[in-house]
């Protein structure tokens, strides 16, 4: 078994002892991402948009550095457990989830959930696998 620890350029340092993100053989595993995670500087002071909307789409758009910088795409992606703060944003994530997995999406699971500041809306963890990894 192989084991890659990936911190992709861009992507600021874990809030505390973990790993952006490891490949294992061929499977990317992606901690809990949100539209903080490639802001550098004191988590608490970091600015975040307002809108389900947007931090759905930072939030993605992280977990695709973090797949891209393993030589994946967001179409590797086959699972995601999405933590989301008020049930009643759902659509509207999704409708920005659905920008990014347009065939095939991954399978999914949802939970509602207290986050880790209370302006953060959506943490989204994901599972690839690569092929030529």
């Amino acid at each position: 078994m192989s084991k890659t620890f990936i911190q992709p350029a861009g992507m600021a340092e874990a809030i505390g002892p973990f790993s952006r993100a490891v490949l294992i053989d061929k499977h990317l595993h992606i901690a809990g991402t949100t539209a903080l995670s490639h802001i550098s500087g004191d988590y608490y002071k970091r600015a975040l948009p307002d809108t389900i909307e947007e931090q759905t789409r930072l939030t993605l758009e992280n977990i695709k550095m973090c797949v891209e910088a393993a030589g994946g795409t967001m179409r590797d992606i086959y699972k995601v457990v999405i933590q989301l703060k008020n049930p009643s944003e759902y659509q509207r994530m999704n409708a920005v989830r659905a920008q990014y997995f347009k065939d095939e999406p991954p399978i999914s699971t949802c939970y509602q959930a207290n986050l880790m500041r209370d302006d953060i809306l959506v943490e989204i963890e994901a599972v690839a696998y690569l092929p030529n990894a």
